[in-house]
């Protein structure tokens, strides 16, 4: 406006303006008249529409145009099954190269000889080769995890034991913890360096299964890890507790660590290493053909591979049952120490006790008929380990403020199972268990619950040691029969 004012001056300026606010109101005036025309217009296209879908729905209705949509269909879908089936096709090539990156589980074709795949020559060599390439490469990687132990932490720490009165840790706990560590990792040396001379030379009939069998001799190093593995655990969480200087020394190495794995994940490493290596042999084995010459020696090392590795599930296993079995001590009040070597719970069911008499003649129980209105008076808890059975029985604890009442397990009695009996009674939820303790009568929730309990038990009984009393310590006393069912 400044602008135009200074150019025009003001007589010039105020005819502009009138010139603009004509042009404006002309616009409006159309932009309505605009708007009504197109409302109208749509209006009647609606209608002309209308009409047509109602003509089509009539041609649609009609039978013949039915029928000819019928055979459209049929035609359509047949067409579809032709793509599908194409797409299988297309698929199906593409499986070979799926097959290389199993590494959970050792395939199916090795538990059946009758389900094995032929493959042509040189898709097999090929496979065989990467799978080669693969192997040397996570054996380099798990080395790099070796190196780091022997030079990040052993060295170190045997360099201070050496040197120092109070060293970090103590020399015998050095060689316990980490000897059979350094075996391994000299193994392993050996493994990768003949590796790496079978890559180099690799042809359609070079073997590699006499490098693996040659690494199956030096098993008595990974036996000698597990047999010292829990007491390395148990050295290490009491110095973490006790010796601030290992503490922070192992702080230290978490922190500066390139790989970013911690200290304990780098222990589980020889495990968790031929985890991958009995996989990729596995995965070797299925690429190799029957008549090739290195499948003899494939043959024999995975059966070497695979005795190692049940060692290794069952130290596993049993190091999780003590857990679980420490965590149960933990939580049930005034129980008695149940870790024991080869011990674990195989089940445990909630139950509740019918209070009964026993006749004296049957030594069968009776119920009380005051109770049978509500026949639930305490709920129990049993637990089922390989060697005994144990009745806890739950109490509730209530805390100030707190709306739920908490329930905590008691413990009652043990018995070993070679003195226990079961046996089913009229009634689809209850049982009887006979004990040295006494006769008990409990009452299941379900009748699911009732069956599974059952068929646990009498398969435990079967399997159970010729033991006369459970090795738990602890000083039980009788239960009165008529009081506890």
């Amino acid at each position: 406006s400044s602008g135009i004012n200074a150019e025009y001056g003001g007589t010039e300026l105020t005819q502009l303006a009138d010139v603009l606010f004509y042009c404006l109101s002309v616009l409006q005036s159309e932009h309505t008249a605009a708007a009504e025309h197109i409302t109208k217009a749509h209006e009647s296209e609606q209608v002309k529409r209308g009409v047509m879908c109602m003509k089509i729905v009539d041609t649609l209705l009609s039978a013949p145009f039915v029928k000819d949509l019928e055979e459209l269909k049929e035609s359509e879908e047949e067409e579809k099954e032709e793509k599908e089936d194409q797409d299988l096709a297309e698929q199906g090539k593409d499986i070979l190269l799926l097959l290389e990156f199993m590494k959970k589980s050792v395939p199916y074709s090795l538990q059946n000889d009758t389900h094995r795949f032929i493959f042509p020559k040189g898709i097999a060599v090929d496979q065989r080769m990467a799978i080669v390439k693969e192997l040397v490469r996570r054996e380099s990687t798990f080395l790099q995890s070796m190196f780091l132990i022997e030079s990040k932490l052993y060295t170190p720490l045997h360099e201070a034991a050496l040197k120092n009165e109070k060293p970090i840790l103590a020399s015998a706990h050095l060689k316990t913890c980490f000897s059979d560590l350094v075996q391994v990792n000299q193994v392993h040396q050996v493994f990768l360096a003949r590796l790496h001379q079978k890559e180099t030379t690799w042809t359609g009939d070079t073997t590699i299964g006499d490098v693996f069998l040659q690494l199956s001799q030096r098993f008595d190093v990974y036996s000698n890890y597990l047999d010292n593995y829990p007491s390395s655990i148990a050295i290490y969480r009491k110095n973490i507790n006790q010796n601030p200087a290992f503490w922070a020394f192992i702080q230290r190495f978490d922190s500066q660590n390139p790989t970013r794995r911690k200290f304990f994940s780098l222990l589980t490493q020889p495990m968790n290493h031929m985890e991958d290596l009995h996989t990729l042999l596995g995965s070797l084995i299925f690429y190799t053909p029957t008549q090739h010459p290195d499948r003899r020696l494939l043959d024999q090392a995975l059966s070497e591979f695979k005795q190692l590795w049940e060692v290794i599930e069952r130290a596993r296993t049993q190091y999780a049952s003590i857990g679980a079995l420490k965590t149960l001590e933990q939580e049930i009040i005034d129980c008695p120490m149940l870790t024991d070597t080869g011990r674990g719970v195989l089940s445990h069911l909630t139950v509740y006790r019918v209070k009964c008499t026993i006749d004296p003649s049957t030594g069968t129980p009776q119920t009380l008929s005051a109770d049978r209105e509500f026949p639930y008076l305490q709920k129990y808890r049993i637990y089922l380990l390989q060697d005994c059975i144990m009745i806890t029985r739950i109490v509730f604890q209530v805390e100030p403020f707190c709306g739920e009442a908490q329930e905590r397990a008691r413990f009652v009695s043990t018995a070993a199972l070679s003195a226990v009996k079961l046996r089913n009674t009229n009634h689809e939820l209850r049982f009887v268990l006979y004990t040295p303790q006494g006769i008990h009568l409990f009452e299941c929730e379900t009748a699911d619950a009732m069956k599974n309990w059952t068929d646990v038990v009498n398969r435990a009984l079967v399997d159970a040691p010729k033991l006369p009393i459970p090795n738990i310590y602890v000083k039980q006393s009788p239960i009165n029969v008529k009081s506890v069912g």
